[in-house]
């Protein structure tokens, strides 16, 4: 089977688990898997540490490989459309990661995320003359899109994390659109325990940004009865911020702030809480969850969920798997939040098993990544 080297902004880092995950899927189905990266995060996922070893980054190559530069005509038109990055400096990365492909022996590269890592990928899968695909996450595809059409006509063929970001991609190019969301490892989730006596109210984790709808949260917490806790896992640029939200509401001792935690943190404690709350909403440049990966996990650590209505959201659970909300509504969120609390372990058994065979089946990395794999193998 096709080797494929993946393309990838920062790798590992600990808020990006989709990206190992999609690999180790791709590997079991028989891929070699070669992941290269610009620069490295500072914590990541325990599992990701294989890879991280194995990891070439784009910077380590000959700063001008002049292997592939005969062959400059073959990306020269593309690179001219580019208004987000130079000429030359495209060029060079581009000639580094074909250096580094070469050696490696890639016959497909694959980029995460539809800014540089993509820009990248194509601009050396045409010096190698080989496919070249990428996926659209979030940002970079409704908040800050960089030149979006040339690499819609560019790639072989493009991954969409949502069917509703599949339909809007398809509608903007004759190249295939494939969904592929992210998934989960499910070997690593056991059948869930008979036995569950959660001690604790509930818990958020994520980036610490505006689209996670933390104010919202934080609202609609105030109203709930005076002892009630919330355990907020994550960190980012808003968490000085949403410190002193929380010191001006008078929930300093009710709502606790722990940091970034891993992912054996999240499998470790999740049958602590009564519920995962996450009112994802769109922030005022666009940004926007597709297909939360937290939200997932819950579902298959048996960690009852409480979300808004976001688009993504709404492909991951059915009416039996978790409760939404409309985004933006604290007040319905409130209510909600309130009325969960007195449900009972028992009448809550149903729900949390549903949603673990849902998301076992449904979003399994294995069964997802046989597509792209099919795909790769096609081109």
């Amino acid at each position: 089977m096709k080797k494929i080297g993946y393309v990838i902004p920062v790798f590992p880092t600990l808020s990006e688990t989709f990206v190992g995950v999609e690999m180790r899927a791709m590997a079991s189905l028989g891929h070699s898997v070669q992941p290269y990266a610009f620069s490295s995060g500072q914590h990541f996922q325990s599992a990701d540490r294989e890879l991280k070893q194995q990891c070439r980054y784009i910077s380590t190559s000959p700063a001008y490989p002049l292997r592939g530069v005969l062959k400059t005509y073959r990306c020269h038109s593309f690179i001219k459309q580019q208004q987000g990055f130079s000429y030359l400096s495209l060029l060079r990365q581009g000639l580094q990661l074909a250096y580094w492909a070469k050696q490696d022996n890639c016959q497909h590269l694959h980029a995460h995320f539809a800014w540089h890592s993509t820009a990248t990928a194509i601009v050396a899968a045409k010096l190698l003359n080989i496919p070249v695909s990428f996926v659209g996450h979030g940002a970079d595809i409704y908040a800050s899109p960089q030149d979006i059409e040339s690499k819609l006509k560019a790639a072989d063929f493009i991954c969409a994390v949502t069917q509703e970001m599949q339909n809007e991609l398809q509608s903007a190019t004759e190249r295939p659109v494939l969904h592929i969301p992210c998934g989960i490892e499910a070997k690593k989730y056991p059948p869930l325990p008979t036995q569950w006596h959660p001690q604790k109210d509930f818990l958020f984790i994520g980036r610490l940004v505006e689209k996670k709808g933390l104010d919202t949260l934080f609202k609609a917490f105030s109203h709930l009865p005076l002892g009630t806790e919330l355990d907020i896992v994550g960190d980012g640029p808003l968490r000085n911020t949403l410190e002193q939200q929380v010191h001006q509401l008078a929930l300093q001792n009710t709502i606790h702030f722990l940091g970034g935690k891993d992912a054996a943190w999240y499998q470790q404690h999740a049958q602590n809480y009564k519920a995962l709350v996450a009112p994802f909403t769109i922030a005022p440049n666009g940004d926007k969850d597709t297909g939360p990966l937290v939200v997932k996990e819950a579902m298959a650590l048996g960690l009852p969920v409480i979300t808004s209505t976001l688009a993504g959201c709404n492909e991951i659970l059915d009416h039996h798997c978790g409760r939404q909300v409309p985004m933006d509504d604290p007040e319905a969120l409130f209510h909600t939040m309130a009325s969960h609390l007195k449900r009972s372990v028992s009448s809550l058994e149903k729900q949390r098993q549903s949603a673990f065979q849902r998301v076992t089946t449904t979003f399994a990395a294995t069964t997802i990544a046989k597509q792209l794999s099919k795909q790769v193998e096609a081109l």
